[in-house]
């Protein structure tokens, strides 16, 4: 009996285990699996931050044994523009290399940095050329009257033609009276710029005493264009043209009546620079002869010419351009020639017309 239930169950088992295959589901499969569960995705690395660069002390590289890092410290230093600064960069004008100097004198002449003044006066007799062109150039920015001495001196003597050009500029805009004797004998010399800077400073001086040389300079000038078989090469044939607008310009400038005749002459010049610069100079004097050439290099096709010309023209002063300039004004597209024309118009009297009234408005 015993056997028998044991058989049963056992029968049972197995029947029931071959339904449940019939159906599908295995014994182990009956029981549920657990769900797979992705791992979440690592976060990404915060970035470390970098430290930031730590500034620069220009004032410890201006200690430097090395003359390129102590000019790098002299620039910057003097970029900052600051007035603090300003005796650091009167030291540093002692340096021993000439870069340094140069940074130095640049940066206290454009701070106009007058306490400076004595010690750029004392680089004017540097043996370096360079820092001796600086020194003229700061001493221009600052306009210290004392500087004037020093400047003439490279006027007189200086070995390099660039020094004492840019000390006759300085010179010129400082309207330096003192200059004057130093500065006419250079209206002979060889060089053409050199007496084209000289002539152009005494005009600006106008000191009427200088004014038979420059006279006698450009007859010099003039015959040699017209002789002298070298100057007809294009490079000098400009640069003399440009020396003779100049000595003219000078007279006209000066007011010098005993020139008015031989400028009257150069209406005639092939030149139109030369021309128009004749016709500018005796509208200065009173002489209204070159209205003509100027009105009619005012439609040149050379923009350059055009704005000359309408220069020329104001200063002429005759009423009789208005109409030619104030179609200028109103039709030119070119920016120079329209604000040239403006500025010629007002210098002969001219009003702009006021706009009509739109019909209607109130009053």
């Amino acid at each position: 009996m015993r056997r028998s239930f044991v058989v049963f169950v056992g029968l049972a088992f197995f029947v029931s285990q071959g339904a449940a295959q019939q159906m599908g589901v295995g014994v182990k499969s009956a029981q549920k699996k657990p769900a797979t569960v992705s791992k979440p995705a690592s976060a990404p690395a915060t970035a470390v931050s970098q430290p930031a660069p730590k500034p620069v002390d220009y004032y410890q590289m201006l200690k430097s044994t090395e003359a390129v890092k102590r000019r790098i410290a002299v620039d910057n230093i003097g970029r900052q523009r600051n007035q603090n600064d300003i005796s650091v960069l009167i030291n540093a004008l002692s340096d021993a290399d000439a870069g340094v100097k140069i940074a130095a004198i640049d940066s206290l002449g454009l701070m106009r940095a007058q306490q400076a003044t004595d010690k750029i006066i004392s680089l004017l007799n540097d043996k370096n050329s360079q820092v001796r062109q600086s020194a003229c150039v700061a001493l221009g920015y600052i306009g210290d009257p004392k500087a004037q001495a020093g400047l003439i001196e490279r006027v007189k003597n200086d070995t390099d033609n660039s020094v004492k050009m840019q000390a006759i500029l300085i010179l010129g805009n400082m309207r330096a009276s003192g200059a004057v004797d130093s500065l006419i004998p250079l209206l002979k010399d060889k060089n053409p710029d050199m007496r084209l800077m000289s002539a152009q400073a005494l005009g600006k001086i106008g000191d009427m005493k200088a004014a038979p040389a420059i006279s006698d300079a450009l007859s010099v000038s003039v015959e040699e264009i017209k002789n002298e078989p070298s100057l007809k090469e294009p490079y000098r044939q400009g640069q003399y043209n440009r020396l003779i607008s100049e000595l003219v310009k000078s007279l006209g400038d000066m007011r010098d009546k005993s020139s008015e005749g031989k400028i009257e002459e150069l209406l005639k010049n092939d030149d139109k620079s030369v021309k128009l610069a004749a016709a500018s100079s005796l509208g200065k004097l009173g002489n209204k002869s070159g209205i003509s050439v100027a009105i009619k290099l005012a439609n040149d096709k050379d923009n350059m010419i055009r704005v000359q010309a309408v220069e020329s023209l104001g200063n002429i002063g005759d009423a009789s351009a208005i109409p030619v300039l104030e179609k200028m004004f109103n039709t030119e597209m070119n920016n120079n020639i329209k604000e040239s024309a403006r500025t010629a118009l007002y210098k002969l009297g001219w009003k702009p017309p006021q706009p009509k009234p739109v019909k209607g408005s109130v009053k």
